[in-house]
């Protein structure tokens, strides 16, 4: 197995490298040519400027998260061992689901750092229900999370505890719905190159930390890139026209937060400013949008199995537009 990712690996080294080299001598062609203006006037493009500034904007965001996700894997690597984090979840699916959900009280890690810590806990031995709830609930349900929506909706309770409350109901259904899947994790090649017992601790975090970051910075410039070709194509203006339909509102604004990409510590300013679209619908762009984005479902794609991924994405979806959609007709907010 490691063998065939190794040859992934140096296959993908290869079109980088050829790639990168036919950059440079066009580059370099058209400097000789006395036309490197056209590249110079192609960046002038809004287009090309507003795609350079998203994926800018989303890698400056996220990359201190996934450092920040990536220490504290290689803390709870070095420091915790499999029986103390085996004791936190107890052995009941429901109970280690609930509790799961609310570790991001203690670990309060964005969208894009929680998949490195998940990962960790799942190679400690951490059954499945309660380590994909804490991934899944961890970036709305903490305290830096909960403040900002609550600024950001002029200290609205009732929608920074709806935004609590359908985050906290999706995680606890689907980590119970997934939890019978065992084997999910990726094979991670590097990771055996750590495993040197004569390390001192401070040495295994960073060792490890390492190892995460670089890991998941992959798959992070690679949904950067991806959000960054959505955001540039696709306006939200297509997305406010067709607000008026409840179920189509909640349809859209879902949709909007998986493409926008946005750190959950900061999505909740953004979803305020569609004051025309219902309560509900605001918050499954606030549920949905951390959960399952562009830029963390790469991170996904980077850490699960692709089948495994498929089906959690899929739940997630469906699971957030039928809460929203109930809520939409039956809530008053």
């Amino acid at each position: 197995m490691s063998t065939i990712q190794n040859k992934k690996e140096n296959v993908l080294t290869r079109i980088v490298l050829v790639v990168g080299i036919s950059f440079f001598l066009i580059i370099l062609n058209l400097w000789n040519s006395g036309n490197l203006g056209v590249i110079l006037q192609l960046f002038k493009n809004p287009r090309i400027q507003v795609f350079t500034i998203v994926v800018t904007a989303i890698l400056l965001e996220a990359i201190p998260f996934i450092l920040i996700g990536a220490l504290l894997s290689g803390l709870i690597e070095a420091f915790v061992s499999e029986e103390k984090i085996r004791k936190i979840f107890p052995s009941n699916r429901f109970l280690s689901a609930v509790i799961g959900s609310f570790l991001g009280i203690i670990f309060p890690v964005c969208s894009c750092g929680n998949v490195v810590v998940a990962k960790r806990l799942f190679k400690k031995g951490v059954d499945t229900s309660g380590v994909l709830a804490y991934m899944l609930a961890s970036p709305v349900i903490n305290p830096i999370t909960f403040l900002s929506t609550l600024i950001a909706f002029s200290y609205s309770l009732q929608i920074a505890v709806g935004r609590v409350l359908i985050t906290f109901i999706v995680a606890v259904a689907i980590s119970l719905m997934l939890s019978k899947n065992k084997d999910i994790l990726k094979e991670d090649t590097v990771e055996c190159c750590f495993h040197n017992h004569n390390l001192s601790k401070t040495e295994r975090i960073f060792h490890h930390a390492e190892n995460d970051f670089l890991l998941m910075g992959k798959y992070l410039v690679l949904g950067a890139i991806a959000a960054g070709i959505f955001q540039t194509f696709i306006s939200r203006e297509a997305f406010i026209a067709l607000s008026g339909n409840k179920v189509l509102s909640v349809l859209l604004m879902q949709i909007l937060g998986i493409l926008l990409s946005l750190c959950s510590f900061a999505d909740a300013f953004v979803a305020s400013s569609f004051v025309n679209m219902p309560s509900f619908s605001k918050i499954a762009f606030m549920v949905a949008g951390p959960m399952m984005n562009i830029t963390v479902s790469i991170l996904y794609l980077g850490t699960f199995k692709k089948r495994f991924v498929l089906k959690l994405l899929i739940s997630i979806f469906f699971a957030v537009l039928i809460l929203g959609t109930l809520g939409t007709f039956t809530g008053r907010m």
